[in-house]
């Protein structure tokens, strides 16, 4: 099992118990307790979970890690997920991009491609902003919504609900704090109403997620499957996560 599988599994057992243990997670492993107690130390470092005596318990719903912490975590499957992505965008599309570290991952990739010209971006990211003003990509019009900012650097809130509220784009991209079998979780309430005032405005939504968000829930559910058109997440998936995901959506890629 590679590294990324045991965090997966992991962390699907901490979510569901709150607290496991080392041993228990070693046996169910087939692993050593000294590989457990490494993965740990990881995740831990990551704050998707927090180390205790023996084992590990579940990080509270309602933290929101800063996005310097969100860029840090499963960098080359957000790499993947938004190459993938990529192959949804082309020229003179109006695209909506939302807060978060794949979201971003996804407006770097954008700017790489010379090709794509006569593009409007509608985001409520300052780091999104901050992508396509650093590359000053001609032929790429970007949109900030206002609002008040999240410690991921999105903007939220009554006056980013009033501005997307008025807008329309061909396709968005969405990610999100937690995944379930019920659909997509953020701790932020403000976040997740803008977050739905973003998806009515789209004609085609794009869920955008590592494997490791699964299990992860929040205060709110902003989404159910059925309002999402297309998932692209990682390789790192089970058979069951992606059971569901088929399920329940249109178009699923595994990235």
């Amino acid at each position: 099992m590679l590294a990324q599988q045991r965090h997966n599994a992991i962390m699907a057992q901490v979510h569901a118990k709150g607290t496991v243990q080392v041993q228990d997670l070693a046996e169910s492993l087939d692993v050593s307790t000294m590989t457990i107690r490494r993965d740990l130390a990881e995740l831990d470092e990551l704050g998707v979970l927090t180390r205790v005596h023996g084992g590990a318990t579940l990080v509270t719903s309602a933290h929101e890690p800063q996005f310097a912490e969100k860029m840090a975590i499963n960098a080359d499957a957000k790499t993947a997920i938004a190459r993938a992505a990529l192959g949804l965008v082309h020229s003179s599309q109006s695209i909506g991009i939302a807060g978060g570290s794949t979201c971003t991952k996804i407006a770097q990739e954008i700017t790489a491609q010379p090709e794509l010209t006569d593009i409007t971006v509608v985001t409520n990211s300052l780091q999104v902003l901050n992508i396509f003003h650093s590359d000053l990509k001609p032929g790429v019009k970007t949109l900030l919504t206002g609002g008040e900012r999240t410690p991921s650097d999105a903007f939220v809130g009554p006056i980013a609900d009033a501005a997307l509220s008025t807008l329309s784009t061909d396709i968005l991209f969405m990610g999100a704090h937690g995944i379930g079998e019920k659909g997509l979780f953020t701790p932020n309430l403000h976040e997740g109403h803008t977050n739905q005032v973003f998806m009515k405005s789209a004609r085609e939504v794009v869920a955008v997620f590592d494997a490791t968000k699964w299990s992860v829930t929040g205060l709110m559910r902003f989404a159910q499957w059925r309002d999402i058109d297309t998932v692209i997440t990682s390789n790192t998936i089970t058979d069951e996560q992606h059971r569901v995901l088929t399920d329940n959506v249109n178009k699923v890629v595994v990235a």
